[in-house]
């Protein structure tokens, strides 16, 4: 009955309600704690670079903030930012660039890829929490 109940209360949602909803969730699970270890690799014409956005030690870490910002300490007391938002649960805007999110992001909340193809550039930035 509590199914049932559950099920006509979502099936008189809009889809613009639920997107929002599971881009809200998103957001909440990217903003729960620190990302420890990320990496950006670019992929063009089958050459690799890689680059270490935070570094896998304690002291290195990204932590996305309610405010448009991923701020990356490094561990030395140095800090950056990165603008950030999410249109959609499934995608993310982050430093100025448009990414897929290939996980479901409410699912795993210790890993997420973002993925950026263009003119035959694949980009790519792997989120980990320890």
């Amino acid at each position: 009955m509590i199914v049932g109940l559950l099920a006509i209360g979502l099936s008189s949602c809009s889809k613009e309600t639920l997107n929002s909803a599971g881009r809200d969730i998103a957001q909440n699970v990217i903003r729960a704690s620190k990302w420890n270890n990320v990496v950006k690799t670019v992929t063009t014409d089958g050459e690799k670079v890689v680059d270490t956005l935070v570094g896998a030690t304690d002291k290195d870490y990204l932590d996305f903030n309610n405010d448009g910002f991923a701020y990356i300490y490094d561990g030395d007391g140095n800090t950056s930012s990165v603008s950030y938002d999410l249109p959609t649960s499934k995608s993310m805007n982050f430093d100025n660039v448009s990414y897929q999110i290939k996980e479901n992001i409410i699912q795993s909340t210790i890993k997420f890829t973002l993925e950026n193809v263009t003119d035959g550039k694949t980009t790519t930035i792997e989120f980990k929490r320890k």
